[in-house]
């Protein structure tokens, strides 16, 4: 089967544009690489001006405190790492930080703008299969890749892009599954559905939300045969990968659902504090509104959806796309009512792989490249509508950002300050999983003393510190209320430990140097 089969022609009809020989793939190769950059530059453009306007959002910080402080040391990796959700975005983070020249640089957000090259790479080379011209095919996945609401979740630093890279590769399985029943093809959806279940949180609502789509795009045929069968071979990976992620959670988080214990947990999402949610308080008090809401934002943001469905020619593409719209829209409508989404915008991003697909399946005879290129260009402006309606806090400030205002918050400045001062000094105890920017501000968590480490526990069982300086936070603030340090010895921000000298006061940060004592290793 050829990728122009994949596009919505039936694979006995031969194809009637050479855009599927050999020599023709071999020809977009260079193009390929010529879409990654320019997507490379798109992304990497985007988050610079963003990030020069003080634009980090808590996700990205999170992520880059995690990977440092996983690198640094062999039980932080095995406590962090075995609970840490999505755990493929810190394995991403952890390989990149391993390059020459990424010290200083926030992994999250290279690690996402690399994914962004690769989706404008491989949305070209789906459309250009459909047989529209290659610089029309390059041309509409920049469009795709420069939707408001992608580039946002770029620039935050979550795992969405990742996840946008599973579903891209899984689209044309999908088809493939529901025209021949492919049994490579459920192998190759199964591994992308797991895939997506460990790349975002968001991505999980939306595993969820397919599976109702997947018995409906099986082939008649086969689930007749066995229904387990066919189920089997879809979600093995999901279930296994699973399985396996919730036994790790349980022996070294003492629960399978470790990863979910914190009411930050990543997979709770905004529920945390729906007070700072417009969305959700909408959502909350006026679910009608909510529903109308939801529709005029997937109409404004993506109006190539319903004209490319209607377009399709071939009934196995046309069902594909559209119960995977359906899709989307079930797993916004699960996230809003578990109050994880902040934003319906934050599932936005899933429909563009499946604009890509439907483009190419429509075809230029059905779908003139000129309208293509128009539906999605209002779709630029549509979008960024969308997410400017009752915007969260983080979709609020990278608005204000890309129109150059500065959105720097004073936490973060500080955590920023402290971070630089800490560079100066070895052998700091300090509780990093609750610290901010500080460890990304000092570049490494090398020369800390982690909680995570024996010596530091033994410490805090003991009631006394073996470390050269310790910093902690005011207590009185919600970072500092759970500071392991600062709970375990009371007093401690306030008076220092016994004999200690203040060294520096930033913000709600303290550094104490404690007296040198002949026993300290």
């Amino acid at each position: 089967m050829t990728a122009l089969d994949l596009a919505g022609r039936p694979s006995s009809v031969p194809p009637a544009a050479p855009a599927t020989t050999g020599r023709h793939r071999r020809d977009l190769l260079p193009l390929g690489w010529l879409w990654f950059a320019l997507g490379l530059l798109l992304c990497a453009g985007q988050v610079q001006w963003v990030l020069q306007a003080g634009y980090v959002t808590d996700t990205a910080a999170d992520r880059w405190r995690t990977a440092l402080l996983a690198a640094s040391d062999a039980s932080a990796f095995r406590d962090l790492f075995a609970i840490t959700f999505p755990p493929l975005p810190l394995m991403a983070d952890l390989l990149l930080g391993l390059l020459p020249g990424t010290g200083g640089v926030p992994l999250p957000v290279l690690v996402n703008v690399l994914a962004g090259a690769g989706l404008a790479a491989a949305w070209a080379g789906q459309i250009a299969s459909g047989g529209y011209g290659r610089a029309v095919s390059g041309l509409a996945a920049l469009l795709l890749l420069a939707h408001p609401a992608l580039q946002q979740a770029i620039a935050a630093g979550d795992g969405t892009p990742l996840a946008l890279l599973a579903l891209t590769l899984m689209i044309p399985a999908l088809i493939r599954v529901r025209r021949a029943g492919d049994v490579n093809a459920m192998a190759l959806v199964g591994s992308a559905l797991a895939l997506m279940l460990f790349s975002a949180p968001s991505g999980a609502y939306l595993v969820l939300a397919l599976l109702p789509a997947l018995v409906a795009l099986a082939p008649p045929s086969l689930m007749v045969r066995s229904v387990l069968g066919v189920l089997l071979v879809l979600l093995f990976p999901v279930l296994f990968t699973l399985g396996g992620y919730l036994y790790t959670n349980w022996i070294f988080g003492g629960s399978a659902l470790a990863f979910a214990a914190s009411v930050d947990a990543a997979i709770r999402g905004a529920a945390a504090d729906l007070g700072r949610y417009p969305w959700l308080m909408l959502w909350s008090h006026d679910r009608p509104a909510g529903l109308a809401a939801v529709g005029l934002m997937l109409l404004g943001s993506v109006p190539l959806l319903p004209v490319a469905v209607a377009r399709i020619h071939d009934r196995h593409a046309r069902w594909t796309v559209l119960l995977l719209a359906a899709s989307v829209l079930a797993a916004i409508l699960i996230a809003s009512v578990s109050r994880y989404l902040d934003h319906p915008g934050q599932m936005l991003p899933y429909l563009l792989p499946v604009l890509a697909m439907g483009a190419a399946a429509a075809r230029p005879a059905r779908l003139p490249a000129s309208v293509l290129l128009l539906l999605l260009t209002l779709g630029l402006r549509g979008g960024w509508t969308a997410q400017d309606y009752a915007a969260a806090p983080a979709g609020a400030a990278w608005q204000a950002a890309m129109r150059g205002s500065v959105v720097a918050e004073s936490a973060a400045a500080q955590d920023n300050a402290f971070g630089k001062l800490l560079r100066g000094y070895q052998d700091v105890a300090i509780d990093a999983t609750v610290s901010g920017l500080v460890v990304p501000a000092r570049g490494t968590a090398e020369g800390l003393l982690l909680t995570s480490t024996d010596r530091l526990k033994a410490d805090l069982l003991a009631g006394a510190l073996s470390s050269r300086y310790v910093a902690v936070q005011d207590p009185d603030t919600p970072r500092g209320l759970r500071d392991r340090i600062g709970r375990a010895l009371a007093g401690v921000w306030r008076d220092g430990p016994p004999g200690a000298t203040l060294v520096a006061a930033i913000g709600p940060w303290r550094l104490w140097r404690l007296p040198d004592r002949p026993s300290r290793p």
